[in-house]
């Protein structure tokens, strides 16, 4: 709008619009629909917390075993083909082949992981009917429905949602942790891992022994020369003390440092927590509640 010579105008550039304060809602007005409705929105966070910690008395207890165990393949020997394989790793990865395939306690700990060894643990220890109790029948000793009966592809998710296992990083310890609402079969499970584990780790190193021992002895009858001979007697010296090592000790890749025992206190559910998730779920429904409830002038 242009400006005449002379006069005045108030909307040059901006025009001015009034404003009706009435729908405004002010800090102070909040406060106030609060402070009238404390014993509401008190009654409401108290009621809440109750509710939470009734809830947490229906839900199915879980309680927490774990094993605290040391790794001990660190301090196993190394077999003679792999020290000597070792000699020829700085050459190999000038070429891009990579001949290390990890330290063995992280083999161990991946062992105790995967899939194949969690399975095979879930069969001998007959987990499938404990963790799928409701779909099997006791006194049958079969599936209630055959055709929708849990696979142990299924029940590793389940079963590794359950269990643990950590290495701390100062100490190098590693603990296996189990999750389970019969605290006994948690201890046993979390007890029969770190044992399984050392079964099949020390059948693998004795198994690989021997093998490596026939195929030394025959490069043996094969050769003449006396300085390969000096050197595959060193190896089959070095195999034959890593089977004698392995067959007598027990503890091969973990030696329990902490068994787990029976826990008499149930992990989960936190009482406490419920109760202050509650209490704080109930404050805010109370609050919008007391706010909602003040007429709109008045707030």
């Amino acid at each position: 709008m242009a400006q005449q010579p002379g006069g005045t105008d108030r909307d040059y550039a901006f025009r001015v619009y009034a404003v009706d304060d009435a729908d405004e809602v002010r800090l102070s007005d909040l406060w106030q629909a609060i402070w009238r409705g404390k014993w509401l929105i008190g009654a409401a966070a108290l009621g809440a917390a109750v509710l939470f910690v009734l809830l947490s008395f229906v839900i199915t207890p879980d309680f927490r075993s774990s094993v605290l165990a040391a790794p001990t393949a660190q301090s196993m020997p190394t077999s003679g083909l792999a020290s000597l394989a070792s000699q020829f790793a700085g050459v190999a990865a000038l070429t891009g082949f990579n001949m290390e395939s990890g330290t063995p306690t992280a083999e161990a700990i991946a062992t105790l992981k995967s899939r194949a060894f969690t399975e095979r643990f879930m069969r001998e220890h007959g987990l499938l009917p404990i963790l799928y109790a409701d779909d099997w029948d006791a006194e049958a000793k079969a599936w209630r429905e055959p055709e929708e009966a849990p696979t142990y592809w299924k029940a590793f998710t389940r079963f590794d949602g359950m269990r643990g296992i950590e290495q701390e990083l100062e100490t190098g310890m590693v603990r296996v942790t189990v999750d389970w609402s019969d605290p006994k079969l948690a201890a046993e499970w979390a007890n029969r891992m770190v044992a399984d584990v050392n079964r099949d780790l020390r059948a693998r190193a004795i198994d690989e022994s021997k093998k490596n021992l026939e195929f030394l002895q025959a490069e043996l009858g094969k050769s003449s020369a006396v300085p390969l001979q000096a050197t595959l007697y060193g190896l089959v010296e070095a195999e034959m003390k890593n089977a004698m090592l392995a067959s007598v000790r027990q503890e091969y890749a973990f030696r329990v440092v902490d068994p787990a025992l029976v826990s008499e206190k149930p992990f989960w559910p936190n009482r406490l927590l419920f109760a202050v998730l509650g209490f704080g779920l109930g404050l805010v429904i109370g609050t919008l509640v007391a706010v909602l409830r003040t007429p709109a002038r008045s707030v």
